[in-house]
């Protein structure tokens, strides 16, 4: 069996290799919720306000007490050997689903990200096939958006910040592989609809020089260096002169130097834009250092959460058993 959060909440039979069809939208934002919370108890009160918010309806208790029913009968006839050991069951003021961590297509997601993010430098054709295995897993906005009650829509917008920091390391995986042409149409898309994250910035403006698209890649870079105000903590924003870097580490055939921009003629910015070639060198190396410090970080971070979620399973298994 395999619980999916990454697109509507939803259930797989492995063996039938079909979509376990839920009976109600209700019954989707109940698995989602529970899902998010994998393996540990929800209270009541908040699987009702995740299904209801605000309208709470008369007798809400017994509301939610007959979709769990139905969830869990769902359940018991993809899997009827587990009848007497049901995967939804009551625990304490609350309900809890038992899966393994493997079973959930978010943690399958993380594993080959964090896979490939090993590989990126040293193997990026293995990279990109991991990265664009992950992605596959996508059916549509996580947990159908994350519209309905806090439980979901705060980790659906945990799960859509770690796709697009997929995104990001795929077009750079592509990059190293001189796939510029075959990414450049993607990022300008990406551009559009996330304007504000830079480093897909970059990446066009990498592959648009590389497919000898000079003037654009320029006009990439005038919104850069005049972000809009609703665009907090840009980069660039403070000072005179940015400079920009293949956000890969590999120097295209059209760039011979590192890209300086100058916002303005005052006395000084020659000295800046002028100054000597390791002060430029230096800058890069830096911030080479600052973002593989930053993925590596992501990285741990997200292990750190698949060997919670690990032992979150099998606590309750070793208390059962010494009881």
């Amino acid at each position: 069996m395999q619980f999916r959060v990454l697109g509507p909440p939803g259930i797989y039979d492995d063996v039938t290799q079909r979509s376990v069809q839920l009976t109600s939208p209700k019954q989707r934002v109940l698995l989602g919720a529970l899902l998010v919370r994998l393996g540990t108890p929800v209270p009541t009160d908040e699987l009702i306000y995740e299904l209801w918010g605000s309208r709470t309806p008369d007798k809400a208790g017994n509301a939610l007490q007959a979709h769990v029913s139905r969830l869990r009968q769902q359940l018991i006839e993809v899997e009827p050997s587990r009848a007497n050991t049901p995967r939804l069951v009551v625990r304490g003021p609350g309900y809890v689903l038992q899966a393994r961590p493997d079973e959930l297509d978010s943690v399958q997601f993380r594993l080959q990200v964090t896979r490939a993010r090993r590989l990126v430098g040293s193997d990026p054709q293995s990279a990109a096939l991991l990265l664009r295995k992950a992605l596959g897993l996508w059916r549509g906005p996580a947990l159908d958006g994350g519209a309905h009650g806090p439980l979901c829509s705060a980790a659906a917008e945990r799960l859509e910040e770690e796709r697009l920091l997929a995104l990001e390391d795929l077009c750079d995986a592509s990059l190293r592989l001189g796939q510029h042409r075959q990414v450049v149409h993607q990022l300008e898309e990406l551009v559009v609809a996330h304007p504000f994250r830079q480093r897909f910035r970059d990446q066009l403006v990498v592959s648009l020089q590389r497919c000898g698209r000079q003037s654009e890649a320029r006009a990439v870079r005038e919104a850069v260096r005049r972000p809009s105000a609703a665009e907090p903590g840009s980069p660039g924003r403070a000072g005179n002169v940015r400079i920009l870097r293949d956000p890969c580490g590999v120097r295209p055939a059209t760039l011979d130097q590192p890209v300086v921009e100058r916002t303005a003629e005052r006395p000084g910015d020659a000295d800046l834009v002028d100054g000597p070639r390791t002060q430029g060198h230096e800058l890069l190396r830096l911030r080479g250092r600052v973002e593989e410090l930053m993925s590596q970080q992501h990285a741990l971070r997200l292990e750190l959460e698949r060997l919670m979620a690990l032992v979150e399973e099998r606590v309750p298994a070793r208390r059962r058993d010494s009881a």
